[in-house]
């Protein structure tokens, strides 16, 4: 990355002094779809889950959830059609831990959301666990062509499981694509840019929604229903 930038990541980075790895939930609402920060995302739920009922039996007075630090180790970066690489994509230190955070932050806002699930500190404490794969990044345009005027849009494709931390099955899983206005955001964390954030927002969001299905326990009115398959 170039200098300028790794400057103002590393000035982003001391705002994360002194945060925990995993901090605490607030309670706060998940946004809805005529929530305008909810817009800010486009497609910004993930509205296909594949549930496995048999990982669900005994777990229907599951709450503790750990969620994971997310795996960036297999992250690929899509050029658009014929774009030459672009190393400067590659996530370094300082963004992946922009990225965990945000991810940790939103995932335990989301899940705790109503009181729903406790997040816990330790895999030890919990029942169950929640594991994130960053697949993909997809900005739709290459660096010269948004510094030439195009816009920034792009997507990101995550894999997300849900799994028991006794046993280790699947009770959840979604392997998922958002698109977003501003997918630079990854390298431009000194923006403070929301867009990352609410991608995330929305995968805890439907985790969360269907994990409560998974359990009986009750019908969350959040906008659409999902559509669910059994593995």
């Amino acid at each position: 990355m170039s200098q300028k930038l790794l400057l103002a990541m590393a000035i982003g980075l001391i705002t994360l002094a002194g945060c925990t790895q995993n901090p605490t939930a607030s309670n706060s609402v998940a946004p809805e779809r005529d929530d305008p920060a909810f817009l800010e995302a486009k497609n910004s739920r993930a509205d296909e889950l594949y549930m496995n009922p048999d990982s669900a039996k005994g777990g229907s007075a599951f709450r503790k959830i750990y969620i994971a630090p997310a795996n960036l180790s297999k992250l690929q970066i899509i050029q658009p059609e014929d774009a030459e690489p672009d190393t400067e994509w590659d996530i370094n230190d300082v963004e992946a831990s922009v990225v965990q955070k945000a991810l940790h932050t939103e995932l335990a806002q989301t899940l705790s959301f109503e009181s729903a699930y406790n997040i816990v500190e330790t895999r030890e404490e919990s029942d169950m666990v929640i594991k994130t794969t960053l697949v993909a990044i997809h900005p739709n345009s290459t660096r010269d062509e948004v510094e030439a005027g195009a816009k920034s849009g792009g997507a990101l494709t995550v894999s997300m499981a849900l799994v028991n931390a006794k046993t280790g099955n699947v009770m959840i899983r979604t392997v998922d694509t958002k698109s977003t206005d501003n997918i630079w955001a990854f390298n431009q964390v000194e923006n403070d840019d929301p867009a990352i954030n609410l991608i995330f927002r929305s995968w805890g969001d439907s985790m969360r929604r269907g994990l409560l299905n998974l359990q009986g326990r009750a019908y969350d009115p959040l906008a659409n229903p999902l559509q669910m398959k059994e593995r």
